[in-house]
Formats: C-alpha cells, sequence, structure tokens
C-alpha cells in the first residue's frame, strides 16, 4: 500500500494502522495538520480510524492532506463567528414571530437556534483542545469562557423551560435580551480565541 502526505511519498506499508501512525510522525514533525484522508481516491472509512486494521484493509493507496493548524484554526473560529451570526438573527426571528403570536413559524425558527448553539459550542471546545488552549484558565476582557458555557447552558435552560410551560412571553424575553447577550459575549471569545492563536502563546 502506497502512502502519500500531501506532495510526499512515504515509505509503503501493508498495514492502515501502521500508515496512519507513518503520517501522524510526519505532520507533527513538519508541524502540519491531517485535514483529509483518502483511501483509492475515496474519503477513508471511518471505521478504519476508530479502529485501525493491521491488513491494508484492500486499499491500494492512501493519501493525507494536511494543512497549518493556525491557518486552519482561524479560519474554523471565523466560520463560528458566521455560525453565530446566523444564530442571532435566527433569535430575532423567534422573537419576531412570538410578538405576532406566531407560534408554529416560532417553534420552527427555535430549533435553528438550539442546533446553532450546540455546533458553535462544540466547535469552541474541540478547537481550543486543538490548539492546547485550556478553557479554564482562559479569559478576554475580564471575563472566563467557563462563564459563558455555564451562562449559556442556564439561559439555555430557561429557553427549554418557557418552552415546555409554554410562557410564550418569558420564552420572548429570554431568546431577544438573555441570549442575544450571549451571543455577543461568545462572538467577543471566538475573537480572543483567534488573536490567541494567531499570537503562538
Amino acid at each position: 500500500m502506497r502512502v502519500w502526505i500531501d506532495n510526499n511519498e512515504l515509505q509503503a506499508t501493508d498495514s492502515v494502522s501502521n500508515a496512519l501512525d507513518l503520517a501522524r510522525d510526519h505532520s507533527e514533525q513538519s508541524g502540519r495538520l491531517i485535514v483529509d484522508i483518502e483511501a483509492d481516491g475515496n474519503p477513508i472509512d471511518d471505521a478504519h480510524l476508530d479502529n485501525p486494521p493491521e491488513d491494508d484493509a484492500g486499499i491500494n493507496e492512501l493519501r493525507f492532506t494536511t494543512t497549518d493548524p493556525v491557518a486552519f484554526l482561524v479560519e474554523t473560529f471565523a466560520s463560528a463567528r458566521e455560525s453565530l451570526a446566523l444564530v442571532r438573527e435566527d433569535q430575532g426571528t423567534v422573537a419576531d414571530h412570538l410578538r405576532t403570536g406566531e407560534l408554529e413559524p416560532a417553534v420552527e425558527a427555535l430549533n435553528a437556534v438550539l442546533t446553532g448553539w450546540q455546533a458553535v459550542g462544540d466547535v469552541v471546545g474541540q478547537s481550543a483542545e486543538l490548539a492546547q488552549i485550556e478553557l479554564e484558565g482562559f479569559e478576554f476582557g475580564g471575563t472566563k469562557a467557563l462563564d459563558c458555557f455555564a451562562k449559556l447552558g442556564q439561559t439555555l435552560s430557561e429557553v427549554r423551560d418557557n418552552l415546555t410551560q409554554q410562557d410564550w412571553s418569558s420564552l420572548g424575553d429570554t431568546i431577544e435580551y438573555d441570549l442575544d447577550e450571549q451571543a455577543q459575549q461568545w462572538d467577543a471569545m471566538l475573537d480572543a480565541l483567534t488573536q490567541r492563536v494567531q499570537a503562538g502563546v
């Protein structure tokens, strides 16, 4: 099985597990980040990553694509900020629908809000881990990152309680004011994380 990483061919191997180790070692030594793996021109089976075979699994060629980790993280944080901007728009839509008593479209937009927040939270957690940034000790503008997570969790819990109790007035206020405040704070956190990554500290 031939093994490539970007334009470099590594030593051939008859083990997917060994090929992954070779690529990982090569990327770490060159300060790069593996972002894509193809097996014979197709995305590699996730099962091969979760439990790498000791044989070639019928694969003739593995190709690894790497990128600069700083550029990757900066782009990831920028995408998260764009997603957050869309979440804020959806929050405004929810509040508008609730004001006019349009409950069905309000709940539909609210689902998009909750899904969006879940995605942004995952990106921050995973990217910080990749950047080796300890969120437990990360602060920006006098605010602790962990406080952002805690406050968001509390606010989203209030949203769900309001929804369960069909307290539409409180739901509207929570989304329009509390959750919008959270969105602004998380945008500031993503900006601070971006600057931290770019500074390389």
